[in-house]
């Protein structure tokens, strides 16, 4: 299996682009639950990643920074202290308010604005986007690319999924002790079977996506 690597932010990098930041999301398809984004930014340019005597660069890939969805939640928990090491992260969020408001793309494109306002851009970024290009971004279009399934690809973008993911389960988690009828502890708010019988039998909360959970109940 081929894990994420280096190539698209070496090409910015030899374009003179100062800051490349990945950016993902995490929760977009779930029935309950806030949209959470994920950005980071690696600390350091890699001049040459086929230089192998480039220490930090392999302690990097080294690491297995990959998709969220394809690692396990205990890699995933051990991977994000490491991430920190190289990578300056954000995570921005949008509320189920928002998710209910603005539908899922608004509300998307709301949390990834938050996590890359986090950072103090220069003029000098460029954003990697998983999936496709989101408007209304720092930089407009002009400044972003979107990398189909750029999770396994891009490790910037790897790194932000992973961030992202963590944080959200474990507010997912939390939010489970007030509400254990639903199980989101175990299924951080995704429509398993589990999920939709209890809402069959106990009906939605204020944590639930209007749109999503209307033609289960």
């Amino acid at each position: 299996m081929k894990l994420a690597d280096f190539s698209y932010e070496e090409k910015l990098w030899r374009q003179g682009i100062e800051a490349v930041i990945g950016v993902d999301e995490v929760g977009r398809g779930a029935l309950s639950g806030p949209v959470v984004a994920g950005a980071a930014m690696l600390k350091f340019k890699i001049q040459n990643s086929n230089d192998k005597s480039n220490s930090k660069f392999k302690k990097i890939l080294r690491l297995g920074i990959d998709d969220s969805k394809r690692l396990k939640s205990r890699e995933r928990v051990r991977l994000v202290s490491e991430i920190r090491k190289y990578f300056f992260t954000a995570i921005g969020e949008a509320t189920v308010e928002e998710i209910n408001t603005l539908g899922i793309v608004g509300a998307t494109g709301r949390a990834m604005r938050r996590a890359i306002k986090n950072f103090q851009l220069l003029n000098n970024f460029f954003l990697l986007i998983d999936g496709y290009v989101v408007r209304n971004l720092p930089g407009g279009k002009i400044r972003q690319m979107g990398i189909i399934k750029g999770d396994r690809k891009s490790v910037s973008i790897a790194a932000a999924s992973i961030v992202a993911k963590v944080y959200r389960d474990r507010l997912m988690r939390r939010l489970s002790r007030q509400f254990p009828v639903y199980k989101w502890g175990l299924n951080k708010g995704y429509g398993t079977l589990v999920h939709r019988r209890a809402l069959e039998l106990n009906g939605k909360c204020q944590h639930h996506r209007l749109l999503y959970v209307d033609g289960i109940i």
